[in-house]
């Protein structure tokens, strides 16, 4: 079904989903690895060299692209529904109060897919608003995946608005 077809399923910005949600730590590795080739072939398709990060390095961004000569680092997001906003990882557990993406990535860039779109995200504009504006936006608690997580809910537009990222695929 193509995107723009998909019907609001009644959730704030949710569409119906791209495939079935993974519910366990297991199937959520998955889909990550599944969608390393979504982004691996964007690359490609940009001629963008690129290299995959492994270990302890992994958690601060997931891979490097050269663009123009310059090594730029990306932390790659990708939602398993089509929204109209984006989910800004604040707390990652509240159990253990550690802090979400948006504090601990070392990325220039959130690479933030959804369905077959991608919207690149610079990591320093999205934490100067963040900082400024954050108490005008809605907040979301998952309780999927690896605990109890906080997430601050921008939309699209206001993405766009604010000049900190754009589609690019």
């Amino acid at each position: 079904m193509p995107e723009e077809n998909q019907e609001k399923d009644g959730r704030l910005g949710g569409m119906k989903p791209i495939m079935n949600e993974p519910t366990t730590k297991e199937g959520l590795f998955a889909y990550e690895k599944e969608k390393q080739e979504f982004f691996n072939k964007f690359y490609r398709e940009k001629d963008w060299p690129y290299k995959r990060i492994f270990g302890k390095e992994n958690k601060k961004y997931d891979c490097v692209v050269l663009i123009d000569g310059k090594w730029i680092k990306v932390e790659e997001k990708h939602r398993i529904k089509i929204w109209s906003d984006m989910a800004v990882e604040l707390v990652q557990d509240t159990e253990t109060n550690d802090p979400g993406w948006l504090y601990y990535t070392e990325a220039d860039w959130i690479l933030y897919g959804m369905g077959e779109r991608i919207y690149l995200i610079e990591v320093r504009k999205l934490r100067e608003f963040v900082e400024i504006y954050k108490d005008r936006f809605n907040i979301k608690i998952s309780k999927k995946g690896w605990g109890i997580t906080i997430n601050l809910i921008l939309s699209l537009s206001t993405i766009f608005d604010n000049q900190i990222g754009k589609r690019v695929k």
